[in-house]
């Protein structure tokens, strides 16, 4: 049986996805974070790895147990870059790629500063990023070339630019881990596949995790050899290492979950998502279970 994976195109995800490359069972497509739910509302995958957001909005039918996109202080590549100190914006330009980032974004403004400025969605383009907001939040690769642009010109550290990274400001606010990314089961998937399959599926996608955090220090060598950029604009193998192992969290465990739940509860509040579909533990129960 060929699995139909989808997940994102960014550095981060390469220890979930680096080992499903090239197998003969699996078709593996990469796009940016907000069209993966696209791919399976329409059954063009079988699962995807989609933002958190997306499975509150009703996409798919369960969450892979154990493996998540997330982090537990300073993600590095998810950040807002401002003109004026965060009380004082009133337009941000939004990564048009990203819409877990947003959400969070939303929540921090209302929980944290006290305002809700007008977003405007854009194609990030690094040097003019505040040419026409207050503010502008971007994510994943071009996180780092933001803040190597601004770097380069001496603008960051207070001498222009405010730089807040949005998984650090989440765990000063609650304690907990922020959850970008989850693996979900489409409905397509789920309604022709049995027991096996769908243990199968969720099998591949745990072993393709231990092997890519097994393989982090050859995917550094691998991102430096292509020119990718690392935390803070670096090129260099240890600000690689250091974002696969420090920044970046790839488990889905107890402080995970919690941190996803208190995520939830903040977006119904601030309306952001209706308030219907959460994070109950039984959701990981729709794979049978099988989590390793």
């Amino acid at each position: 049986m060929t699995h139909r994976i989808a997940a994102v195109s960014f550095l981060n995800s390469w220890p979930l996805v680096d080992a499903l490359a090239g197998r003969d069972d699996v078709q593996l497509v990469t796009d940016v974070p907000s069209q993966l739910s696209e791919l399976l509302h329409e059954d063009r995958a079988d699962v995807a790895l989609i933002p958190v957001i997306e499975w509150f909005r009703g996409a798919g039918s369960a969450i892979v147990p154990g493996v998540a996109l997330a982090t537990g202080g300073p993600v590095d590549s998810v950040k807002l870059f401002a003109s004026v100190p965060p009380p004082e914006i009133r337009h941000v330009a939004v990564d048009r790629g990203s819409r877990t980032s947003v959400a969070l974004l939303r929540v921090l403004f209302a929980e944290l500063w006290g305002v809700e400025p007008d977003f405007k969605v854009a194609e990030p383009q690094v040097n003019s990023l505040l040419d026409e907001a207050d503010a502008a939040l971007v994510i994943g690769d071009r996180c780092f070339a933001a803040e190597k642009r601004f770097r380069d010109e001496g603008l960051l550290g207070g001498a222009g630019v405010h730089e807040i990274d949005l998984g650090e400001t989440w765990r000063q606010m609650t304690g907990l881990p922020f959850v970008f990314a989850v693996w979900v089961v489409g409905d397509g998937f789920a309604l022709r596949s049995d027991a096996a399959e769908r243990e199968a599926l969720t099998w591949l996608l745990q072993d393709a995790k231990a092997v890519g955090l097994a393989r982090i220090d050859a995917l550094a060598d691998r991102a430096v050899a292509e020119g990718r950029l690392g935390p803070g604009g670096s090129r260099s193998r240890e600000a690689v290492i250091h974002y696969f192992r420090e920044s970046m969290c790839y488990d889905l465990g107890a402080q995970e979950l919690a941190g996803l739940q208190r995520f939830h509860r903040l977006c119904v509040k601030h309306r952001i998502i209706p308030d219907g579909r959460g994070v109950d533990p039984a959701v990981l129960i729709g794979l049978e279970g099988t989590s390793r």
